[in-house]
């Protein structure tokens, strides 16, 4: 399918799904992970969590790509390690405006403050409404589509791990399903466009 046909598609069946969690099913997921917040759940989520800091992958194909680039000489590897940079970044770009925009507030807020929902045009300051989308959730899905198109073969172990991230965000109280629905989204079509964009990587050697 097309990059950008399967981006529609893709924003199509996201945002349904994003209706159909929003309210009841939210809170409820939120309420299941709330009530085991004391038990193996939490830590093993936040352990998960941390595949989808950006740093992490950002430093790493940046140094990644150097080396390729400039000490192995492998052009091959580096254009698909620079493709990979520019998705995660891209991705990690466009969901700061976004949870401005919103002002969603996170789960904790819902037990500490009784607040849910979006508030609108929050502050930078105000990270208790930066919720939607999951920023984690974005990269998890950015890193996947992007390792996805280099190495297609190992496509469903990189979407498992990055559904595996959406549901720590949920698990730590950081997000609801449909923050982490809007967090899967924006990763998997920003990196679609980029590669639709980009495609001459593919195809230069």
């Amino acid at each position: 399918m097309n990059p950008k046909t399967l981006s529609y598609a893709i924003f199509g069946v996201g945002t349904a799904l994003i209706i159909l969690f929003y309210g009841p099913l939210d809170i409820a997921a939120s309420q299941w992970a709330y009530a085991r917040r004391d038990t193996w759940l939490k830590p093993l989520c936040a352990t998960v969590s941390e595949l989808g800091v950006i740093t992490w992958w950002l430093v790493g194909a940046l140094l990644l790509w150097f080396y390729l680039r400039y000490r192995s000489g492998n052009r091959y590897w580096a254009d698909r390690v620079r493709f990979f940079f520019a998705a995660v970044a891209a991705s990690g770009l466009a969901v700061i405006p976004l949870k401005l925009l919103f002002g969603k507030a996170r789960p904790w807020m819902l037990y500490d403050e009784n607040r849910y929902g979006f508030e609108w045009f929050a502050a930078p300051n105000a990270y208790g409404l930066h919720g939607f989308p999951s920023g984690h959730t974005t990269t998890a899905f950015a890193v996947a589509t992007a390792l996805s198109l280099i190495a297609p073969r190992f496509a469903p172990a990189f979407f498992v791990g990055a559904l595996m991230v959406g549901l720590s965000r949920i698990g730590v109280l950081f997000h609801y399903p449909s923050d982490v629905v809007a967090g899967a989204m924006l990763g998997t079509i920003t990196t679609l466009l980029l590669y639709n964009f980009d495609k001459i990587t593919f195809k230069r050697h």
